[in-house]
């Protein structure tokens, strides 16, 4: 059950207003432009990753929130891709819709990405924002009187994006993983007996 529908943005929809708006010979025009289609290759991934979800057999009961944001007791805000819950465990997905060689540095927490030209970007950390949300949600559970696993891990949307051996270890994996990682954390979690389950979803700091 989708309790949480995944949505356009707001900053997406405010971008591609201003894009239309704009003469592609303004000064601003290339940035907005480059901005809105990175917003719009995340939603694309996230689509994908959607759509590999309604392919697999899922034990009932279970619960989706996509494009989950709150803001927790320090005023920092939270905000995940995608959360599954069911009675083995709790997941949080990070969707990543990127191209290019990748590489990971665990001693300094660093990925960056290779492109087709050459060219070497760095990037977000997507692991330690993982892990600062699996934080925040255990305290949440425990809060709720749940005793739930909480995993998590990050899904590459797209085949283009290569993996190097620098993330051996981590919870990354393409989308077309999703279907064989969520059988084996099935089978090493067993299922909590709750008939609560679906009122987590409306616990302090979830909204309906």
């Amino acid at each position: 059950m989708i309790l949480l529908a995944r949505r356009t943005s707001e900053t997406q929809k405010t971008l591609e207003a201003i894009v239309r708006r704009l003469s592609n010979s303004h000064r601003e025009y290339s940035n907005y432009d480059e901005n809105l289609r990175r917003l719009k290759a995340g939603h694309a991934g996230e689509q994908r990753v959607d759509a590999e979800w309604l392919e697999i057999d899922l034990p009932t009961p279970y619960y989706f929130l996509h494009n989950f944001q709150t803001m927790n007791n320090f005023g920092s805000t939270h905000q995940m891709d995608t959360i599954f819950l069911c009675r083995h465990f709790l997941l949080i997905v990070e969707i990543k819709n990127i191209t290019g060689v990748l590489s990971y540095d665990t001693s300094f927490a660093q990925l960056t990405r290779m492109t087709s030209e050459g060219k070497v970007e760095g990037m977000t950390d997507p692991f330690l924002q993982l892990e600062r949300h699996v934080g925040w949600m255990k305290k949440l559970l425990h809060q709720e009187k749940f005793q739930l696993p909480v995993l998590h891990a990050v899904v590459l949307a797209t085949k283009n994006g290569i993996l190097s051996e620098g993330f051996h270890g981590q919870p990354i994996f393409h989308v077309t993983g999703l279907r064989t990682h969520l059988q084996k954390w099935f089978d090493r979690h067993q299922p909590v007996e709750t008939e609560n389950l679906f009122l987590l979803c409306y616990a302090p700091h979830v909204p309906a």
